[in-house]
């Protein structure tokens, strides 16, 4: 069975599972409106005015089915319930919208993602082919599910932006109260914003509210409305007061909604010089094939070409390209907040890893010793980028990637030489005078010679000794034809040895083992470029996280009485990043507060927050809170300039580099897919001509 059958196959399998999957969600159906499962559903559209047209509710019931059935498939609920994860983290969706909106992303992701691959196994059935594409649609997927979430991402910034803000500051000014506010302006928001805005108003009308907010902070998709939730909870608490500036809650409001505009502008900006770049750079995966054989009917050389192993090299660094250049592209348009705040994981493959003898004894050796000065830098590196992770996971890491590019590359090697012997004993030997494509009789005819070759080659195989020439020709005098000519005799004598010294040479160079060695070097180093990327990255996030907690101090530093103890409960209470040396300063403040801090700006040695640790000394014993702070506002509009000038100039960065990637791929295709290979079989083709008029 060919790959073309197996690939009709599949999309027939898939048309007929489809098919059993929507039978079981009928009969799931017909059992839910039994057991009352769908009078639920009826009675949720009615208390939430839900009526929709025909069109749209049969929709949203096919999508409420589909969560339920697919549910019942092992690898599909795994992979429904890590979208479904993901869009938590954004929003708390009512619970049939969640699955609604998870079943949305299933089908666009599985159904991309299907249609593309079997379109190009249809085009290529080449087995190299096959397996790099089911690896890049595996990475593929995953930068699919992340576009679709942060579409949910960007429309909610967009809907806190337009409505929800100034919707409450309206209400604000008609009664006077952040409760009221927050309460009118969720039933006149729109739906995600709405979510939100009610969930805050629950905060702040709950029976304990600061534990409350503390949830709401765990739970809230980014800092905009982390920042929101305490100004509200702030003004509730302890009132308003009126400012140089007018309301002092109306004031940090607008504040927030300019942080919010930059950050919309910023991604608005990225995704218009993104646009397209990512098609452009997954688009000559397609191209591999029509050119192959375009080149191969137009210049027959070409053929021989891609069979080769250097074709089969070009193929590979052609697709790395086309992938590299796909992932570059999405991590540089990637506008997640918290990427790089610690997450701990609840199945480790590394304490599985570790719990193996020799893994670990090789982990230790790798691992620097304690108290010395490789062993601090490695620890405050990973610190520094808030990997979340011991040091022997680091040499894990970096002990894992070795072997597997190291390895990884040998068996690359081995299956190229193996390419080559294949090339040598199935493709049709074709004369060296003769140019230009062979007619089916020739074409015939050099099979013959190549099948004639390749059993005397393979009889000959283990033959190493000075007999094998003489061995070579009594077995071509078995051929009567040959036999009895000298010159074939001699002529197929000479190609049959050319083509076992080829063979005899296809093996694993010491060149390539070092090659091989080189790699595993470079997969040794890559876990420590990545914390270094990670901790360049991170100083944006720690940023974002200090400019809240000025917008905090803001308003707290305008309470009376307000003490430093308070403002740092309140700042641990917001912090990501920063969280756990705070709760370390809290727990010692008690021992002593200058000890405290003085400990923790040693363990938050972030210089923006270090500054602002070193007012929160003065304001202990020495000055009044507010007098400590008096410039917050100065530095707080000079740290909003640096940042647009900062965004500005790495959009600017962004763009140039990712026109630089996004048309890589386009020039590899064009150059080393097409020009190369026809300037090198040229050169080829030249070199024989030359070799065969010097012969005349």
């Amino acid at each position: 069975m060919d790959l073309k059958t197996i690939a009709v196959s599949i999309l027939l399998t898939s048309v007929l599972l489809s098919i059993v999957l929507y039978i079981v969600m009928k009969i799931i159906s017909r059992r839910s409106e039994r057991d009352g499962s769908q009078e639920h559903y009826k009675s949720y559209e009615m208390l939430t005015g839900n009526k929709k047209s025909n069109r749209k509710q049969m929709i949203h019931r096919f999508m409420q089915d589909s969560y339920i059935a697919y549910n019942k498939v092992p690898l599909l609920r795994n992979y429904i319930q890590k979208i479904r994860k993901r869009l938590q983290a954004i929003h708390s969706y009512d619970e049939f919208t969640m699955r609604r909106e998870t079943m949305k992303i299933v089908f666009y992701t599985l159904g991309t993602i299907a249609s593309v691959i079997l379109v190009l196994l249809l085009m290529n059935h080449n087995f190299t082919f096959i397996f790099m594409l089911f690896l890049a649609a595996t990475v593929v997927n995953g930068m699919l599910i992340d576009t679709f979430v942060h579409k949910v991402d960007d429309r909610l910034l967009i809907q806190l932006r337009d409505q929800l803000f100034k919707d409450v500051r309206h209400h604000y000014h008609q009664h006077g109260s952040v409760e009221e506010a927050l309460r009118q302006a969720s039933e006149s928001s729109s739906y995600e914003a709405a979510l939100h805005a009610k969930k805050i108003h629950e905060v702040l009308v709950s029976v304990n509210p600061e534990e409350s907010l503390t949830v709401y902070y765990e739970q809230a998709p980014n800092r905009f409305l982390k920042a929101f939730a305490g100004m509200s909870f702030l003004i509730k608490e302890f009132g308003d007061k009126t400012i140089k500036d007018g309301s002092l809650y109306l004031s940090n409001l607008n504040k927030l909604a300019s942080e919010v505009n930059l950050e919309i502008l910023k991604r608005t900006r990225l995704n218009y010089l993104f646009k397209g770049l990512t098609v452009i750079a997954v688009t000559p995966i397609i191209f591999t094939k029509p050119i192959e054989l375009w080149a191969s009917q137009q210049f027959p050389a070409m053929e021989a070409f891609y069979s080769s192993k250097l074709g089969f090299i070009t193929k590979i660094v052609v697709f790395a390209s086309v992938l590299l250049s796909y992932i570059l592209l999405k991590k540089m348009q990637d506008q997640q907040e918290g990427t790089y705040v610690a997450k701990t994981r609840k199945r480790s493959w590394e304490k599985v890893l570790l719990k193996s003898k020799f893994i670990s004894w090789v982990v230790d050796r790798l691992e620097p010793a304690k108290r010395t000065a490789q062993h601090f830098k490695i620890s405050k590196l990973i610190k520094d980028a808030n990997a979340g992770y011991p040091m022997d996971w680091h040499y894990l890491h970096r002990f894992v990637l070795t072997i597997v590019l190291s390895i990884g590359l040998v068996f690359s090697f081995i299956l190229m030489h193996h390419i080559a012997i294949k090339d040598v004993l199935e493709s049709p030997t074709q004369n060296d005078s003769m140019f230009g494509r062979m007619s089916e009789e020739e074409l015939r005819e050099a099979k013959s010679i190549t099948d004639f070759d390749s059993s005397i080659i393979n009889h000959l195989k283990e033959v190493k000794d000075n007999s094998l020439q003489d061995r070579v020709v009594q077995l071509i005098k078995q051929d009567p034809e040959v036999a009895t000519n000298d010159t074939l005799l001699n002529a197929s004598a000479e190609r049959i040895l050319a083509k076992m010294d080829r063979i005899n040479s296809e093996y694993l160079k010491w060149w390539e083992i070092l090659i091989c060695l080189l790699m595993g070097w470079v997969g040794y180093q890559l876990p420590y470029g990545v914390l270094l990327f990670q901790k360049r990255m991170r100083a944006m996030d720690m940023q974002n996280e200090v400019d809240q907690f000025h917008t905090i101090i803001a308003m707290l530093s305008e309470i009376d009485r307000v003490s430093v103890e308070v403002i740092l409960e309140w700042m641990e209470r917001f912090a990501s990043i920063f969280k756990a040396p705070l709760h370390k300063c809290l727990m010692n403040y008690e021992s002593g507060a200058e000890l405290a801090l003085e400990q923790l700006m040693i363990d938050a040695p972030f210089a923006p927050l270090v500054r602002t640790i070193e007012k929160l000394q003065l304001a202990v014993e020495k000055i009044p809170v507010k007098q400590a702070f008096d410039d917050l506002e100065t530095e707080r509009n000079y740290y909003f300039e640096q940042r647009k000038q900062d965004y500005e100039e790495m959009i600017n960065a962004k763009a140039g580099w990712g026109r630089m990637i996004g048309f890589t791929p386009m020039y590899m295709i064009i150059f080393l897919y097409l020009v190369f290979p026809f300037v090198f079989m040229a050169f080829t083709q030249m070199s024989t001509y030359y070799e065969l008029m010097q012969k005349l």
